[in-house]
């Protein structure tokens, strides 16, 4: 898999796209890259894991072309695009012919637009300074040193993966695997450099600084780069953690953390930053939905505390969303499955119970809380309950995908 793609020169000169007001062309290579980056998003999108909200699409990428200088845009770039990959990990990773990923863990973080655009801008500088090309020019001189890179960076998934297991938390260590094999397993090589690998410690600091320089360019506020890289850094007190990325590696974000300080305090000292851009009224309205979804992620990796934290910011948003205390009601509920003392369930199973005749009570005829009611009251053997829960469910839904297994809890219940 992690065979060069490249069979041309070997040169590492080269300069960005725009450079000195020249039009810019791709080289060869550089036109096979982007011919491999086309077939990995096609497979990428193959696996169901993109998170399709074309409204969220459209304000992410608005974002992101306002961080691409003009000279840039007109000198013949790639259009910039942007995708949502459901992953609860922190990570973010751009293809070299301008196709941006952003994953849900991630949005789920950042709190503001302006620190969303300093994750943006760190990776559109890949694209735009032709960072992956750089990085397989350099590898083709370094063959050996590449396939060995890549090599360790595979068994470093594995093992960090092992070691979820081995402390126990299965459910964590599952997701990540599952998350690494995506790109190891399809053979994603751009994909798997850009995301899991990163360009190296050079050209990943020349796009942390020219970042923050577009970031300021646009207009946003530059104090929120470094915040950005603290809240990535913060564990919630889960012990199971999805870090095997590139934007969670505790050491790379302690140097972007000094980093970008640093050009606070040199750089950007003159810089009235009160004036700029912290947030908008956009980021809240298109990133709820996906924070949402991303909190039932966590929920069933078993990150409790940072699911709680991101069901918090949705419901201040939107107390009345039923899918918001619903999510409630499984968070607690498999907290109470979990439980090591007895004297811990009980109260869980009551805000579970809570949680899920709220979201009834919002939307009467949405099915799922009434489904997670009979799984709740199977749990604890209130047997009667529990068939009245499930029978309102298929009631509602009788096409359902899984309704052939709530029939069988159904006979169950019935012995």
């Amino acid at each position: 898999m992690l065979v060069s793609l490249l069979a041309g020169c070997a040169s590492t000169n080269v300069p960005p796209m725009g450079y000195q007001g020249q039009p810019f062309r791709p080289e060869a290579d550089e036109r096979a890259m982007w011919s491999q980056a086309e077939k990995e998003e096609e497979k990428l999108a193959k696996t169901g894991k993109l998170y399709e909200d074309p409204l969220l699409e459209e304000y992410l990428s608005g974002v992101a072309a306002r961080l691409v200088p003009a000279e840039i845009q007109t000198a013949g770039a790639p259009p910039i695009r942007v995708a949502v990959f459901r992953d609860p990990a922190l990570n973010a990773f751009a293809m070299p012919n301008g196709k941006v990923y952003v994953h849900t863990g991630l949005l789920a973080r950042v709190e503001n637009e302006a620190q969303l655009a300093a994750i943006l801008g760190h990776e559109l500088t890949h694209v735009t300074n032709r960072h992956a090309l750089k990085f397989n020019r350099d590898a083709r001189n370094k063959q050996i040193g590449f396939t060995v890179l890549g090599a360790a960076a595979a068994i470093g998934t594995a093992v960090a993966a092992g070691s979820q297991a081995r402390q126990g938390d299965y459910v964590t260590a599952e997701v990540l695997r599952a998350t690494s094999n995506i790109f190891l397993g399809l053979g994603l090589q751009l994909a798997f450099l850009a995301a899991v690998n990163g360009y190296g410690r050079d050209l990943e600091r020349e796009a942390d600084a020219e970042g923050m320089e577009r970031l300021v360019r646009a207009g946003y506020d530059p104090r929120e780069a470094p915040r950005v890289f603290e809240l990535l850094r913060q564990d919630h007190g889960d012990g199971g953690r999805l870090e095997n990325f590139f934007f969670g590696n505790h050491p790379q974000l302690d140097e972007r953390i000094r980093t970008t300080r640093e050009l606070l305090r040199t750089r950007y000292a003159s810089v009235d930053a009160e004036r700029l851009i912290r947030n908008t009224d956009d980021f809240p309205l298109r990133t709820r939905v996906v924070v949402r979804e991303n909190a039932g992620l966590d929920i069933r990796a078993g990150r409790f505390a940072l699911a709680r934290t991101q069901l918090d910011r949705v419901l201040g948003m939107a107390p009345k969303d039923p899918v918001t205390h619903l999510y409630y009601g499984d968070l607690y509920r498999l907290q109470a499955q979990r439980a090591k003392r007895p004297e811990d369930k009980p109260p869980l199973v009551a805000q579970a119970r809570q949680a899920y005749e709220q979201a009834a009570a919002l939307d009467p005829t949405y099915p799922d809380p009434f489904r997670q009611l009979g799984y709740l009251y199977y749990q604890i053997r209130d047997n009667a309950r529990a068939r009245e829960a499930f029978q309102k469910y298929l009631a509602l839904k009788p096409d359902a995908q899984d309704a052939r297994r709530v029939k069988e809890y159904l006979v169950e219940l019935d012995r």
